[in-house]
């Protein structure tokens, strides 16, 4: 990632130089006027553009923006060390990706908003050539930008919560929530196909291995039998089996030893039908399922953000799920 920074303060100039120092695939180059970045340019493009709100050559964040566009089309993203937020919709809408503090700078999230960026521009109108159908397009990968960009945000601040708190366990199994979102945004970037290895292939095998130690430590009898080769419909076996295994997962957070919880998936004249037994009412309703904001009896805020992100990738609307608890005993049925 080549980024540019426009900056004329050379001690901000040199934090941001030392921070991305160790990062072998960030390259920095750095002028103190948009005039110097032009001539520079010409040496090659840059992926990535930072610019310091209060230069000497700054009028204004709609006329900056007006002078880097007649050179370069990269993702433009500006830096202050005032109120971000007050400046945050003039920018926005004058065409930048974002305004930061220079405080939160970060090379970490410096690459999230670049692949937020390229997410956003990548047209989404046709779906993988022989992977989703016309009639199936809103469930495939291109869908969940919207409700990808809240979970994100969401998960972003549970996990400073749960650090706050000294929660670590907790904080590492959402940094793994979080890891896995980022992980689908660039895996929609690639063909979709099976062979292709990604990130995502590399989760997959973690998240089991998280549902199978989780299980184990808290001594729940599970058995995981479930055919996701079905789930063309999404456009993407590994986020079928990903969205299947997240959902697990915030149920076992939610269980105590000598739970027993069973998934099979069937097949159903309206799609797939993954049936859910837990001899424990983790989920009391349907509007605790979907409703994520209100306390449970056993949901903790990990289980929430793990079923959120599984019925998420699987698409699954209120209408397509049925919960019932009888004897003590949850039964749950979603028609993916």
């Amino acid at each position: 990632m080549r980024i540019h920074y426009v900056e004329d303060n050379a001690l901000d100039a040199k934090i941001l130089t030392e921070m991305v120092g160790e990062e072998r695939d960030i390259q920095l180059n750095i002028s103190e006027r948009i005039e110097d970045f032009q001539r520079l340019s010409q040496l090659g493009p840059a992926d990535f553009v930072l610019l310091d709100v209060r230069r000497p050559d700054a009028i204004s964040i709609e006329d900056d923006i007006k002078r880097v566009r007649e050179f370069t089309d990269a993702p433009i993203v500006f830096v202050t060390s005032d109120d971000a937020e007050n400046m945050r919709q003039e920018a926005v809408s004058s065409g930048a990706e974002a305004v930061i503090d220079k405080i939160d700078l970060s090379s970490k999230l410096l690459k999230q908003i670049l692949a937020n960026s390229k997410w956003r521009r990548k047209a989404p109108d046709r779906p993988p050539e022989g992977k989703v159908s016309s009639r199936d397009i809103k469930r495939s990968v291109e869908s969940l930008r919207g409700p990808f960009s809240y979970i994100e945000l969401s998960l972003q601040t549970l996990l400073e919560t749960m650090e706050d708190s000294g929660r670590s366990s907790t904080a590492d199994y959402v940094a793994h929530l979080l890891e896995t979102v980022r992980a689908i945004r660039a895996y929609s970037e690639d063909d979709l196909s099976q062979a292709t290895r990604t990130p995502i292939h590399e989760l997959l095998l973690e998240t089991a291995e998280r549902v199978s130690s989780t299980a184990q430590s808290k001594q729940v009898n599970l058995v995981f039998e479930t055919e996701t080769s079905w789930f063309t419909q999404i456009g993407s076996r590994p986020l079928a089996t990903l969205g299947i295994q997240h959902l697990v997962a915030g149920i076992l957070r939610a269980c105590e030893k000598g739970d027993r919880v069973s998934i099979r998936s069937e097949r159903h004249e309206d799609g797939i039908a993954l049936n859910i037994f837990v001899s424990r009412a983790v989920i009391p309703s349907k509007d605790a399922l979907f409703d994520l904001t209100k306390a449970a009896p056993s949901l903790g805020l990990d289980s929430k953000a793990s079923l959120q992100l599984g019925l998420t990738l699987l698409s699954v609307p209120p209408e397509q799920v049925d919960v019932h608890v009888h004897n003590g005993n949850l039964f749950l049925k979603l028609i993916v």
